[in-house]
């Protein structure tokens, strides 16, 4: 789906090899993510432009929801980095002077594309202001949920060297949570939480389908260890 959006915009072929080189800042937010990411952006885009406004997607919209996407992790941040809140931005001002470098016009929709990205971040807490940056949120957040969710969270865990859980209270029945320490916290602080932070329909019901997938591993972990 996403192979055409590549090859007539030399642009994001060109921005799709230079993510493809940087280093992740762990296994979850590799290069296979990153064009996931791109994949669903751009499936939301299109339909949510379907049902908003009875048109298609223009090319100048298409492209830039593929950018936003390609860019949104291209500052590689670990989790447990001091600059964690500061990722976005740091992704987002890369954005622009990466799209000035390679002539991305028009110049108006290099700041749609940084804006989305600036605004993507659940730490960040943003809301964002266009479509394009609603389609890059929910395909970014819907990484975070269901089966490609578990793998990358716990990759990510192993990562930052958290415990996959806490085994005298796996649960946090009597501590804080605390996801940087132990992975299983990671899902009661953010995951199950996501799906109300979507922002379009399209993406709605499959981060609840997802997020119920992610509740039954819980579950499931749950009757295992009690």
């Amino acid at each position: 789906m996403i192979d055409p959006v590549f090859e007539r915009n030399r642009i994001l072929g060109e921005l799709r090899e230079r993510v493809r080189v940087i280093p992740p800042a762990d296994a979850g937010h590799d290069f296979h993510h990153t064009l996931r990411v791109a994949k669903l952006a751009l499936r939301i885009l299109r339909e949510e432009t379907a049902k908003r406004d009875a048109r298609t997607a223009t090319v100048s919209e298409e492209d830039a929801v593929v950018a936003s996407a390609l860019l949104h992790d291209c500052v590689p941040v670990a989790k447990n980095s001091p600059l964690r809140k500061e990722s976005a931005r740091l992704c987002a001002e890369k954005a622009l002077e990466w799209l000035a470098e390679l002539g991305w016009e028009p110049v108006g929709m290099r700041a749609v594309i940084s804006g989305a990205i600036l605004d993507h971040s659940y730490s960040g807490g943003r809301i964002p202001e266009t479509l394009i940056g609603k389609a890059l949120q929910d395909a970014d957040r819907l990484e975070a949920l269901g089966a490609l969710g578990l793998y990358r969270t716990i990759a990510t865990g192993v990562s930052m060297g958290a415990q996959l859980f806490d085994d005298a209270d796996p649960f946090a029945a009597g501590r804080p949570l605390d996801d940087r320490a132990f992975t299983l916290d990671h899902f009661f602080t953010k995951l199950l939480k996501l799906p109300e932070t979507f922002r379009t329909e399209s993406a709605r019901a499959e981060a609840k389908s997802r997020a119920l997938y992610l509740q039954g591993f819980v579950d499931q972990l749950r009757h295992e260890l009690e």
